[in-house]
C-alpha cells in the first residue's frame, strides 16, 4: 500500500489549480466518449491533444500516451482474456519479436533525448512518424469507408471468417511482424488497433473476435513496457496521465449509452473526423 500511495502523484495533482485540474478532467472525458463511441486508439487520439493543449514535445507525449493507453487497456485485456478471445501462439510469436524491439527502440530515444545536440533531431524524427502513422490510419480509414458499400459480401466474409482459421504460418511472419510493431509503438505510442489489427487478421490470418483481443493485449503489453521505460528516463508526465485517466472514465459510459442510437456508418465518419482533427492538430503543433 506504502509503495502504491508514493506511485501516485497526489501531490502534484492536489498542487494544480482548480482551472487546471477541471481542464485536464474535461480533456480526459472527451478522450474516454471518443474511445468508447469510436474505439480510434488512445495514440491517435491522445499525442496530438498533447501536443496541441498541453505543449508537450513529441518524446514526452508518446511517454504520457503510452502509460495513458497501459492503464486503459487492462480492463479490455482481462476481458478478452476471459472470453477465450486471444490467439496466444500466434500473439506469443509476435511478443518475441515486439518486446526486445520495443526495449531497445524506446531507450535508444530516451538516451538519444538527453543529449542536447540530439533532442531536437530526434523529438523532429518522432514528431514524423507519429504523424505518418496518424495519416496510413486516416488512409485506412478513408479506404474502408468505401468498401464499406460492399456490405453484403463483407458480412459473409466476415462469417467465414469467424468459422475457419489458417494455422499454417511459419514462425518467423508472427516474429518478424513483432519486430516492426514493436519499433512503431515504441517510437510513436501509435499502432494498437490501426497497426495490430491488420498485421493479426490480414497477414497473419486471425479471426476477427481473436485478432481485437489478441491486439489489445499485445499493445497492453508494449504501452506498459514503453511507460515504464519514459517514465524511468523522465519522459512521461505522470500527474497529467492519472488525471486524463480518471476524466476517460466519465466520458466512456456515456458513450456506450449512446452507441446503440448511431447507425454503424455514422460512427465510421465519426471516426474519421477524429482522425482528421488529430492529424491536423499534429502538423499545426510541428510547424508552430
Amino acid at each position: 500500500m506504502d509503495a502504491l500511495i508514493s506511485w501516485f502523484p497526489l501531490e502534484s495533482i492536489s498542487a494544480l489549480s482548480v482551472t487546471e485540474l477541471s481542464f485536464t478532467l474535461l480533456i480526459g472525458s472527451v478522450i474516454g466518449f471518443a474511445l468508447g463511441l469510436t474505439g480510434v486508439g488512445g495514440g491517435v487520439l491522445m499525442i496530438p491533444i498533447l501536443r496541441g493543449l498541453f505543449g508537450m514535445n513529441p518524446v514526452l507525449a508518446v511517454g504520457t500516451a503510452s502509460l495513458c493507453a497501459f492503464l486503459m487497456k487492462i480492463n479490455a485485456a482481462a476481458i478478452h482474456i476471459r472470453m477465450g478471445n486471444i490467439s496466444w501462439k500466434k500473439s506469443g510469436l509476435m511478443l518475441a519479436g515486439a518486446i526486445p524491439a520495443t526495449f531497445l527502440t524506446t531507450r535508444q530515444i530516451v538516451a538519444l533525448t538527453q543529449n542536447p545536440e540530439m533532442t531536437g533531431l530526434i523529438n523532429s524524427t518522432v514528431d514524423a512518424m507519429v504523424i505518418a502513422v496518424i495519416l496510413v490510419s486516416l488512409a485506412s480509414m478513408v479506404y474502408k469507408d468505401l468498401k464499406s458499400r460492399k456490405t453484403e459480401v463483407v458480412d459473409n466474409a466476415n462469417q467465414a471468417d469467424d468459422q475457419t482459421s489458417v494455422t499454417h504460418i511459419a514462425p518467423w511472419r508472427p516474429f518478424l511482424a513483432g519486430i516492426g510493431s514493436g519499433v512503431v509503438i515504441g517510437a510513436t505510442g501509435v499502432g494498437g488497433g490501426v497497426l495490430l489489427l491488420p498485421i493479426l487478421t490480414v497477414m497473419l490470418q486471425v479471426n476477427i473476435k481473436q485478432a481485437i483481443g489478441s491486439s489489445i493485449v499485445i499493445a497492453l503489453l508494449l504501452s506498459g513496457l514503453s511507460a515504464i521505460t519514459y517514465g524511468e528516463g523522465g519522459q512521461a508526465d505522470m500527474t497529467t496521465a492519472v488525471i486524463l485517466i480518471a476524466g476517460s472514465m466519465l466520458g466512456m459510459p456515456i458513450a456506450g449509452k449512446l452507441m446503440g442510437r448511431i447507425a454503424e456508418r455514422t460512427l465510421h465518419r465519426v471516426t474519421l473526423g477524429l482522425i482528421s482533427a488529430s492529424a491536423l492538430m499534429m502538423l499545426s503543433s510541428s510547424i508552430a
